[in-house]
């Protein structure tokens, strides 16, 4: 069966208590692998055969698991703003201190800026780090959307900005 009971236990002395109203079924351990056992028999005394995921509930859990995805958004917020600035998926990597594939799994999963790559692979550069940075890849220069040529056989390297050709070298 596919089907997975969710159920929070809590800590009540020594012993993690979970009680799952539905079924009407109750269970307890010292550990949480003793109690999801326990909770598994009573579901099964009543006829129900379900995984069982037990989520040990404590205000320390919680405070921790809000710091949790604190740092989950604030490394999502870093991975997309270095993205739009053309870092590569290994300086994103080393910079926020995760793995390349974490960083993959963050861009690939951006709701909030669908098609945000890194610059391992753009065909074109929109002129994000050599015009002023502008994240919406639109240069604070001249206030518009242009593209630096790509230098063939060198992915990722772009020529000079040909908007702007006084300012420094491509990028």
């Amino acid at each position: 069966m596919s089907e997975v009971i969710e159920c929070r236990a809590t800590r009540r002395g020594r012993t993690w208590v979970v009680h799952i109203r539905e079924h009407g079924v109750y269970g307890s351990g010292r550990t949480l692998r003793l109690v999801r056992a326990n909770v598994e028999e009573g579901l099964a005394l009543v006829g129900v055969t379900p995984a069982v995921k037990i989520t040990p509930e404590t205000p320390e859990l919680e405070r921790l698991r809000a710091a949790d995805d604190a740092r989950t958004a604030a490394l999502a917020e870093a991975v997309k703003a270095l993205a739009l600035r053309r870092a590569t998926l290994r300086d994103i990597a080393d910079a926020t201190r995760v793995p390349v594939a974490r960083v993959k799994q963050l861009l690939a999963g951006s709701a909030a800026a669908p098609g945000i790559q890194p610059a391992e692979a753009p065909e074109e550069c929109t002129c994000v780090l050599t015009c002023a940075e502008d994240p919406k890849t639109s240069c604070s220069l001249s206030g518009q959307r242009h593209v630096h040529p790509a230098i063939p056989g060198r992915p990722g390297v772009y020529g000079q900005c040909p908007k702007h050709p006084d300012t420094p070298g491509g990028h």
